[in-house]
């Protein structure tokens, strides 16, 4: 018997390194192009990400279709510089054109602008300054702020410096377009707090070329993964359509190429809704890019292209709980018995609709599914008894009808108090606004953040099992 339990425990043990080898240890990376990205990650090898460039007005003329033909998968563009030093506010006088180029070329495109700002004032001005010059445009990739001003910012503390960034990122952010920050790693180890900014959602553009003193030929060897979404590893790169030195990038994260949006915590109309009753839709949409609009829509199934009832909100925010707003111009208690579908859908900071969900739903008379009985028949009749289709009522087949179902007592199939009370059930959900009382419910938990609390979840909970006894109810009528 001890044999035994220290064999087995010498087993358990080997499993549980075996585990966290496999968990926490060097992973062997399998290689692949710079177009191999198959799902989203944030931290990809240099070798799997998506090759870009950042291009001002230095780069002169650029072919933006070769470009794109020869492998170039963003680019983002210089919009202007401002150093107060000079009292220098210029834009960049190829911006316009780089826009309209790499747009035509169906290159995404993101904007930086360089900023020796270090005060929230002055961020604030900037940043008017920039959204003047981009107004009317969209970018799949973020708006960043270019701080790397050895006189002016370099040497700021972190506390004094980063309430005035996040002040021009959430001016940005405000007007509808992604932000995220541009530096070195000098900067983002002295005076930028990389992990308050990875916590607030907005992306690192990180400069770092090794030491080098043009930059690396290309990113093999090296990873910034874990610390930045995009790694600008080179300053005199070369690419096919731009006939001068280019900064060279690589993107981890394929969150600029796919767009999305998802919603959490959701609570939308499925199933069977009474006729007349209301329902409250609840749930928190976000997106890794600012979402400029969010729509709901309720299609009934005889019209699936002309919503019935529409409305619109416009958060300018990557995250948005639907609330309030929503509830009050979609109106369920207003829609007459049939089929219908609620569509819910997001304009991002690219001007690109996403789609978010789709849920169907049925109002009905009673707030019960209308579902097609099937008669039980009887084991001796042939398995080619006809059955008549909901469409015409028309037969299947002219078999001979089944043999009449002869019914048993109730009590002796499953006791007279189970059928009293599935009976009970069924008229009770049949009379009263239950399922808009459970809806409302478990809206207010949700209103009143307790979407995670064991309240929430013993009230869901109840609402299923009620769900499942009406519906146990029904099947059982004609035990």
């Amino acid at each position: 018997m001890i044999l035994r339990r220290a064999v087995l425990l010498l087993t358990a043990w080997v499993l549980f390194a075996a585990c966290m080898l496999s968990a926490f240890g060097p992973a062997e990376h399998a290689g692949g192009s710079l177009t191999d990205l198959a799902s989203p990650s944030l931290h990809a090898a240099a070798a799997d990400g998506y090759f870009g460039i950042d291009v001002s007005k230095y780069q002169e003329r650029i072919d933006w279709k070769a470009a794109a033909e020869g492998g170039v998968k963003f680019a983002i563009l210089r919009c202007c510089k401002i150093i107060r030093a000079y009292d220098d506010w210029e834009p960049d006088e190829r911006f316009e054109e780089n826009y309209k180029g790499a747009k035509e070329a169906g290159i995404p495109v993101g904007c930086y602008m360089f900023t020796d700002a270090a005060t929230e004032s002055e961020f604030s001005d900037d940043v008017d300054y920039m959204l003047k010059l981009i107004d009317g445009k969209s970018f799949e990739l973020p708006v960043f702020l270019d701080v790397e001003s050895a006189t002016r910012q370099e040497h700021l503390p972190s506390k004094t410096f980063m309430p005035a960034l996040l002040s021009g990122l959430e001016r940005i952010e405000e007007a509808g377009h992604s932000a995220g920050v541009y530096s070195s790693t000098a900067f983002f180890s002295e005076c930028i707090d990389r992990k308050l900014l990875q916590e607030d959602g907005y992306p690192i553009w990180e400069a770092n070329y090794f030491n080098t003193v043009n930059g690396l030929a290309s990113p093999a060897g090296h990873d910034l993964s874990g610390v930045a979404t995009i790694w600008q590893y080179s300053g005199s790169g070369k690419t096919a359509g731009v006939s001068t030195p280019v900064d060279c990038n690589i993107c981890y994260s394929n969150q600029f190429f796919s767009r999305s949006a998802a919603i959490a915590n959701s609570m939308l109309p499925n199933g069977a809704l009474r006729v007349g009753s209301h329902f409250d839709i609840a749930g928190t949409v976000s997106s890794a890019s600012v979402l400029r609009s969010i729509t709901g829509e309720i299609f009934s199934a005889d019209k699936p292209d002309t919503p019935l009832q529409t409305v619109t909100v416009n958060p300018y925010a990557r995250s948005y709980k639907l609330t309030g707003f929503f509830t009050n111009r979609l109106d369920f208690s207003a829609l007459p018995c049939g089929d219908y579908t609620l569509r819910l859908t997001a304009v991002d900071s690219s001007d690109t609709t996403v789609p978010i969900c789709e849920s169907a739903f049925a109002v009905t008379e009673d707030g019960i599914p209308q579902t097609q009985s099937t008669q039980l028949q009887d084991p001796a009749a042939s398995s080619s008894t006809a059955i008549l289709t909901p469409e015409d009522g028309s037969s299947v087949s002219s078999a001979p009808p089944a043999v009449p179902q002869v019914h048993t007592p109730r009590k002796q199939r499953n006791g007279g108090f189970v059928r009293w009370w599935l009976g009970f059930l069924a008229w009770l959900w049949g009379h009263l606004p239950c399922r808009p009382l459970f809806a409302w419910g478990t809206s207010l938990t949700l209103r009143l953040s307790l979407g995670r609390t064991p309240l929430h979840r013993i009230f869901r909970r109840l609402c299923r099992t009620t769900e499942i006894s009406v519906l146990a109810a029904s099947i059982g009528s004609e035990w």
